[in-house]
């Protein structure tokens, strides 16, 4: 795919981080991007930059772990821009916690935003892909989703959840020109990678090398199957000073 000129994508946790990264890079690519976050004022800085660069945005302010909150920013997508043909869940949520000291509050709202959401959207917007013959779906997952990481017991298992359910819309939709991947980066200079005590961040990736690997997966001819899962992780220890 050369170009995404009029197609319409939909990216969640846009207010900041990858999720801001990969929105801006959708609108460059000639997409007409829907943006969603809780933060309104981020989230609209955003969308303002966009604009200012002759692209086209549309931001909500959407809670993830609410229902109507998800069907709100879908009507409003479908009204102002049209179908999704490219979804990108990128909203994360994390505790530093073992699974001993997790909440029972902590856990579901960990399973909400990062896979119960997802799932949501994902199931909403395939139909009108499969209907066109064409969608794209990157779930923005987590190195902690392809090992254990017993400190983010919640965080960890959702991306485990993410990675089986990114299989699933894959391996049921490879024949109707529908991709589905599961991006899993290791430690990222974002806020989400504050949550882990002691890291380096000098040591992290940066959010620009993850969202350029978005923009391969994206670019790739409608042949060529990579995935469901992507593993990208940084050469140096972030844990090391």
């Amino acid at each position: 795919m050369s170009s995404l000129s009029g197609k319409v994508a939909l990216v969640t946790g846009a207010s900041s981080g990858i999720g801001a990264g990969i929105a801006t890079m959708l609108a460059a690519e000639g997409a007409c991007v829907a943006l969603a976050a809780r933060r309104a004022a981020e989230l609209q800085r955003v969308a303002d930059a966009i604009r200012d660069q002759g692209g086209t945005a549309l931001s909500h302010v959407t809670d993830l772990a609410d229902d109507e909150s998800i069907a709100g920013l879908l009507a409003r997508t479908r009204a102002e821009l049209g179908h999704v043909d490219v979804l990108v869940n990128n909203a994360g949520y994390a505790v530093w916690k073992p699974l001993e000291a997790t909440s029972m509050a902590e856990w579901d709202r960990t399973f909400a935003v990062n896979v119960r959401a997802a799932a949501y959207l994902a199931a909403a917007v395939l139909p009108g892909m499969q209907a066109r013959g064409f969608g794209r779906i990157v779930n923005i997952g987590s190195e902690a989703g392809v090992a254990i990481v017993p400190g983010l017991a919640a965080y960890c298992v959702s991306k485990h959840a993410l990675r089986a359910l990114t299989e699933v819309i894959q391996d049921g939709n490879h024949d109707g020109g529908i991709k589905a991947w599961v991006v899993c980066p290791g430690f990222v200079d974002t806020d989400l990678g504050q949550v882990v005590p002691g890291a380096n961040r000098e040591n992290f990736l940066n959010v620009s090398e993850v969202v350029d690997l978005v923009r391969y997966l994206l670019r790739l001819p409608d042949n060529v199957k990579i995935g469901p899962e992507v593993l990208v992780r940084t050469m140096r220890n972030p844990m090391a000073p």
